[in-house]
């Protein structure tokens, strides 16, 4: 019995001991992940980051360097599942990292753009949702990060309503721009998809949103150049002749109004970086 007992004092003993094994490891491992990830070896980081976190878990910080990694493996846009599985790592890691960090906002960034860049449109919204109830004082920037992810998912009456909701200004009218934009693209591009009535939904809806982005910022001529493209696209939906010919009248205007605003601006650039020599 007196063996026993001696045996397992022992072995409590020895625990403190293991445990300072285990994290000298850790470090080990986690300096190693640094020196691959200086050299541009991501993948190789990212296993030796693990292993650091699996031996000690209570090295959260090395999340970050997990999901940064990971991040510079992952190629936007390619849908093949090991580029997928980098951005599931990446997203996952600045999770775990924000989960004891939540107010390393270069992170909170790193993450929402992970989100949108794999198409996670829904988690990207809901984090948006969840850091705006957690400052509410920065209401209006989460509302327009709000918008662009809208309008990149494709949801653009829903952005639509969101960037009315948006105090009058600058970022109204860019937000404004950008659906306008949006959806002259799907016009263009993909107009003959789409049946005469929802087309015009669709030209009603962009025209309105670049009509109001230039009564907010009279100067912006890249809203101007696109308004005119615009009112091409009515015009091709059209069925009575005279209204397409005001609508293309439109679009000469707004398009000679633009150009000779950029070429103003670019003037006013010039006189400017000649005057700053």
């Amino acid at each position: 019995m007196k063996r026993s007992l001696a045996l397992t004092a022992l072995a409590l003993l020895a625990l403190p001991a293991l445990s300072g094994c285990r994290k000298l490891e850790a470090r080990s491992a986690l300096k190693e992940g640094n020196t691959l990830y200086q050299n541009e070896q991501y993948s190789a980081a990212v296993v030796q980051y693990e292993r650091g976190l699996k031996l000690d878990p209570t090295a959260t910080f090395a999340w970050r360097s997990v999901g940064l990694a990971a991040l510079a493996l992952y190629r936007p846009g390619d849908e093949g599942p090991k580029n997928l599985a980098y951005a599931q790592t990446a997203m996952k890691a600045f999770e775990s990292y924000l989960a004891d960090n939540p107010d390393d906002t270069k992170v909170q960034d790193y993450l929402l753009s992970t989100y949108v860049n794999a198409k996670q449109y829904d988690k990207a919204l809901a984090y948006i949702a969840k850091l705006e109830a957690e400052h509410p004082e920065e209401r209006g920037s989460y509302a327009r990060r709000r918008v662009n992810v809208l309008v990149l998912a494709g949801r653009l009456d829903q952005a639509f309503a969101e960037a009315q909701k948006l105090p009058p200004g600058n970022d109204q009218a860019q937000a404004l721009n950008s659906i306008g934009t949006a959806l002259w693209d799907k016009l263009y591009h993909q107009g003959p998809q789409f049946d005469a009535a929802t087309r015009q939904k669709m030209a009603d809806m962009a025209l309105a949103a670049m009509k109001r982005a230039i009564e907010l910022k009279p100067d912006f001529f890249e809203a101007m150049i696109y308004y005119n493209l615009l009112y091409r696209e009515k015009a091709k939906i059209e069925t009575d002749g005279s209204l397409r010919l005001q609508d293309n009248a439109q679009a000469d205007f707004w398009l000679k109004k633009g150009l000779d605003l950029r070429r103003k601006a670019n003037a006013a650039a010039a006189a400017s970086a000649k005057e700053s020599k």
